[in-house]
C-alpha cells in the first residue's frame, strides 16, 4: 500500500513538471513593464544627490554646472528640490516640482519665485536639452504616461508612453527600452509631435547602491540640433529622513538648503 502511494505521489510530481512547462507564461502589459523597472529601479521614499550638468553644442562645451537634487514621496506625490552650487552665474537658481503639475523656479537675480505654467514646462530647462516636464525621466517616472507594450527581444522590453493629457502633450510618443537582466530602463527616445525622432536619453554605468540601483551617467542628445547633455552623478543617498517643509517656495529661495 505504502509502495503504491509513492507512485502515486511520484506521478504527480511528473505531470506537474510536464504541464507546468508546457503552460504559457503570463503575457506582459507595457503597465507590467513599467511597474515592475520602478520596483527594480527602486521605489525609494527619498533621494540626496549632487550632480554634474554639462551641455555641449555639437563637440564644444557650453555650460558645466553643478547641483543638488532632493527628492521625497509624499502619499501618492512624488516632490523634488533643484538647487544649483555652481558656477557663480547659476548659484542659488532653484526648481521645485510640488507634483500634480505644480512646479515654481526661483531667481535669485530677480529675488522672485514664478509659477511655471503649464505651456512652458514644454521649454528647455536652463538651456539643456531636457524640458521641465523631461525632468521626471531622470528618476524614470512615467506616471503621466499610458503604457504599451510594443516589442520584446531576449534581452529587452520595448514600451510605447503616451502622454495622458494629450492636448498638452510634447511628443507624439516616447519610446522606452528595459533591459530583461536587472529590469533598468537603459534608453529613451522622443518622437516630436510631426513624430520625428527629437532626442536620445541614454543611461550608462547602472551600479548598485544598497537594495536601489542608479546610473552614474545619463546622456540626452537632441538629434535634430546636434545637441548634447551630460549628467554625471555623484553617489546618491537614499532613504534619508527629509523634512515637508524642505519641499516648499519658502525653502526655494535660501541661499543653502538645511537638510
Amino acid at each position: 500500500m505504502r509502495r503504491l502511494r509513492s507512485s502515486w505521489v511520484m506521478l504527480a510530481m511528473v505531470m506537474t513538471l510536464i504541464l507546468g512547462a508546457s503552460l504559457p507564461s503570463m503575457a506582459m502589459t507595457g503597465q507590467d513593464v513599467i511597474d515592475r523597472a520602478k520596483d527594480e529601479y527602486g521605489d525609494f521614499q527619498s533621494q540626496v544627490v549632487t550632480m554634474s550638468i554639462k551641455t555641449y553644442d555639437g563637440k564644444s562645451l557650453v555650460t558645466n554646472r553643478e547641483v543638488l537634487v532632493l527628492t521625497k514621496k509624499s502619499g501618492d506625490v512624488d516632490k523634488s528640490l533643484l538647487k544649483f552650487l555652481a558656477p557663480k552665474d547659476v548659484e542659488g537658481v532653484g526648481l521645485l516640482d510640488e507634483g500634480e503639475d505644480v512646479m515654481y523656479m526661483y531667481l535669485p537675480e530677480f529675488h522672485k519665485v514664478r509659477r511655471i505654467a503649464g505651456s512652458a514646462k514644454n521649454g528647455s530647462f536652463m538651456g539643456t536639452d531636457f524640458t521641465y516636464n523631461d525632468l521626471s525621466f531622470v528618476n524614470y517616472d512615467t506616471s503621466d504616461y499610458a503604457a504599451t507594450l510594443i516589442g520584446e527581444t531576449a534581452e529587452e522590453y520595448e514600451v510605447e508612453l503616451r502622454d495622458k493629457n494629450e492636448k498638452d502633450a510634447a511628443y507624439e510618443k516616447v519610446h522606452m527600452t528595459v533591459r530583461k537582466s536587472d529590469w533598468f530602463p537603459v534608453k529613451i527616445v522622443f518622437y516630436n509631435t510631426d513624430g520625428k525622432l527629437q532626442k536620445e536619453l541614454t543611461a550608462f554605468d547602472v551600479t548598485p547602491y544598497g537594495k536601489y540601483k542608479y546610473p552614474k551617467k545619463l546622456e540626452m542628445v537632441d538629434v535634430l540640433a546636434d545637441h548634447k547633455t551630460e549628467i554625471l552623478i555623484g553617489e546618491p543617498e537614499f532613504d534619508r529622513e527629509l523634512a515637508e517643509d524642505i519641499f516648499t517656495t519658502r525653502t526655494l529661495q535660501r541661499s543653502k538648503i538645511r537638510y
